[in-house]
């Protein structure tokens, strides 16, 4: 499963981790394609991260790894906070990289033949944004991520900070999806994924958790829950 099969194998070595999308921004629930843009988070995002921390506070953790994105190291730094862990800011955790379209409505974007959104349309994980990258880009990046969490914390257990398609596109590699079946999971704004990995597979412990949401306002938007079409 992971790159590290022989020292592994002698080992047992397994890390688990808790994957954490970032609370609500000025953007969230809005048409734009934000990504890149460094927005804080909104109050209610803030809520969000106090939830999250509170959540998970007093749990043993080895490590809390963050995009370095304001809202996902406020949110890291409010439960690094709450579990005595200082977060550690790493790149390839950050968003997609939208090119061009940051900040764009995509339902504004040209259709027809061979633009961009009908190319979306048709193979979503691998068309690459204008001046950007690809939805398999982004989830190889987490996966380097991942293979350097399973050498540094065997048998440990890390908080990773991070946005809707970087998690998205990670689990489609653990998954052994395609990249354009990354719409298999629902990852809303501040919730909880964990998954524990090993050489040889990987068992999913928790999925989309907003459990400690509950007592706030519902956020302005959660994942698109459609699926692409199946055929025949």
């Amino acid at each position: 499963m992971l790159r590290y099969r022989r020292r592994a194998r002698g080992t047992g070595a397994c890390v688990k981790v808790t994957f954490v999308r970032h609370g609500a921004n000025a953007f969230t629930g809005t048409a734009r394609l934000v990504a890149r843009t460094d927005v804080p988070l909104s109050e209610l995002g803030v809520r969000q991260a106090e939830a999250l921390a509170a959540r998970l506070a007093g749990r043993p953790f080895d490590a809390v790894w963050t995009s370095p994105l304001q809202r996902c190291r406020d949110t890291a730094l409010a439960i690094g906070t709450a579990i005595g862990v200082a977060p550690r800011i790493d790149g390839r955790l950050v968003e997609c990289d939208l090119g061009k379209l940051e900040g764009l409505a995509f339902a504004d974007l040209p259709k027809g033949p061979g633009s961009f959104r009908e190319r979306w349309q048709r193979r979503p994980g691998t068309t690459r944004f204008p001046g950007g990258e690809t939805l398999a880009e982004c989830g190889a990046r987490g996966w380097q991520v991942l293979n350097e969490l399973y050498d540094r914390h065997p048998d440990g257990h890390v908080i990773v900070v991070s946005h809707m398609f970087a998690i998205q596109g990670v689990l489609t590699r653990i998954f052994q999806l395609k990249p354009g079946q990354f719409r298999t999971f629902a990852i809303d704004v501040a919730s909880l994924t964990t998954v524990q990995l090993a050489v040889g597979g990987f068992r999913v412990l928790q999925l989309n958790d907003v459990a400690h949401l509950e007592a706030l306002p519902p956020a302005p938007t959660v994942t698109p829950s459609a699926l692409p079409a199946r055929r025949g």
